[in-house]
């Protein structure tokens, strides 16, 4: 089986508790689930801070990507930790224009892997929260995806409802909501601690449905992880080749 995590940390803000406590419940999270990939939004680096670091820590997630949106410091961006290899990282700005009311600057970024001899390509989004940039975030970053022709996440935070435009444009370009497709209940996840909207998403393309066994968000109780909880999908193997012998 493979494991995909998303998790929005929330920076280190402490709405949800200090960082530190935080940390420590996240990392409880990844060695009783042992997601294979994890991607994280909302990251904090600075030459004091490394959330991720701080998150892998000695567990067994010894490739790691981040991408700050900017170049400012402290950095704040997404990023990918993996037990698997990650090869040929990317990254793509989503668009923003002068006007907009949302003036966070928004990156995507993913790397391609193996995994049971298929290369996958993970994408790590983290979109804006307003209507009308989501729906063209999240158009281009569909374009960006339609080169990669074999199994793909695109997974994270997409800052929209289930009824969204720009989740609808996904799906209507094959995109499958892992959720809608196998998960129980509303499969909310924002805010964490009464959770009312699922804004944080698992989809696959290239992937047949029937691969795909479960999806969880998670705490499923007790003291929150950010202002999200996390999501994960379990995906099968691919079916085993019956060789016929002569």
């Amino acid at each position: 089986m493979l494991k995909i995590l998303t998790a929005n940390l929330n920076y280190v803000q402490d709405g949800y508790g200090p960082w530190p406590e935080r940390c420590r419940r996240l990392r409880a999270l990844l060695q009783a689930q042992r997601p294979a990939i994890i991607a994280l939004q909302a990251v904090h680096v600075d030459d004091t801070r490394n959330q991720l670091r701080e998150l892998a820590g000695d567990l067994d997630y010894h490739h790691q990507l981040f991408l700050a949106a900017d170049t400012t410091r402290p950095q704040y961006g997404s990023a990918i930790l993996s037990e698997i290899p990650l090869n040929a990282p990317w990254s793509f700005a989503l668009p923003r224009d002068d006007d907009d009311e949302d003036q966070s600057p928004r990156r995507a970024i993913g790397a391609s892997f193996t995994w049971q001899g298929e290369v996958w390509r993970l994408t790590n989004a983290h979109c804006s929260w307003v209507p009308a940039q989501n729906r063209q975030q999240v158009a281009a970053l569909a374009r960006a995806l339609e080169d990669f022709s074999g199994p793909q996440c695109l997974v994270g935070d997409f800052n929209a409802p289930s009824t969204a435009p720009g989740i609808a444009h996904l799906t209507a370009r094959g995109w499958v909501d892992a959720h809608a497709c196998v998960g129980q209940g509303t499969g909310a996840t924002f805010p964490a601690d009464a959770p009312q909207n699922r804004i944080d998403y698992l989809f696959v393309h290239g992937c047949d449905r029937a691969r795909l066994l479960a999806t969880r968000t998670f705490p499923e109780q007790g003291a929150a992880l950010s202002d999200h909880k996390a999501a994960m999908l379990i995906i099968a193997q691919p079916r085993e080749t019956i060789e016929t012998f002569r």
